[in-house]
């Protein structure tokens, strides 16, 4: 269901989430909660009790959300900066090949071009798939073996821009690892088993007061409406470059645009 989520327009995949939400909690607001509320009425003042007891498990449950929605914040924004330095160390590379002689310098600057267009066509639609390119692995690799296979002339000072670049490539390897890796990160299943689970808890309190009807599809309905939009943002901040709303390779399409045009 998550996965879908991520194909639909905002608007609407939040009004189906909340739905999801909603509508069971509505119907048994009619249905269940009379028998439901029967359960304390023995007590002096049983309204008394279940808000002591609303208050602490809204606590705990507000919390598990917020930790949720901090979360997943920061495991967009890491997989944004991982993309920004990405590209970042690609036009640094792409800056020191200048440095090499020919025709080194122009295979590796082709390779690193090549793997920059790759990595923001075809390579960006295996990254929303959680998968890493195969093609851009296989041309850091013939970059890899570039770089290693020249061998500089100390007199020249080819030494300190080789030192420079195998430096930089080292960061470039490690940027490309935390984006790829970043891809694969998402909240396990049985988190989202608690955060149903308590969800459904949470209506049960409710259910627990005596109150009007009316007053129970009111506090149930706003309940489960706010639930709804965090688990929908939780939901689609989960994976940050799945579908429709995930990071786009603004940096690389970027940093491409600053090396030679496309032949």
């Amino acid at each position: 269901m998550i996965d879908r989520l991520h194909q639909l327009p905002i608007f609407l995949g939040a009004v189906i989430v909340c739905l999801f939400f909603l509508v069971p909690t509505l119907i048994g607001s009619a249905l269940l909660q009379p028998a439901v509320g029967r359960l304390l009425r023995g007590e002096r003042d049983p309204n008394t009790i279940v808000g002591l007891l609303l208050n602490s498990f809204t606590l705990y449950y507000g919390v598990l959300l917020a930790l949720l929605s901090i979360a997943v914040f920061d495991n967009y924004g890491k997989a944004q900066d991982a993309v920004a330095r990405e590209a970042s160390s690609i036009i640094a590379l792409y800056r020191t090949f200048s440095g090499y002689p020919e025709p080194l310098r122009t295979a590796m600057s082709d390779t690193l071009r090549q793997y920059a267009d790759e990595e923001t066509g075809p390579g960006w639609v295996s990254q929303r798939s959680n998968q890493a390119s195969t093609r851009g692995t296989l041309l850091v690799d013939q970059l890899s073996r570039q770089l290693l296979s020249f061998n500089p002339n100390r007199a020249s000072g080819e030494d300190m821009v080789h030192q420079a670049a195998l430096r930089i490539f080292e960061d470039f390897i490690e940027q490309r690892r935390l984006r790829i890796q970043a891809a694969g990160t998402s909240i396990p299943k049985v988190i989202w088993s608690v955060v149903i689970v308590g969800a459904c808890l949470n209506v049960f309190i409710l259910w627990l007061f005596d109150l009007k009807r009316t007053t129970h599809f009111i506090l149930g309905g706003v309940l489960m409406i706010f639930v709804g939009l965090v688990v929908y943002m939780v939901g689609v901040l989960d994976r940050p470059f799945h579908g429709a709303h995930g990071l786009q390779p603004d940096d690389l399409i970027h940093a491409r645009q600053q090396m030679q045009p496309r032949p």
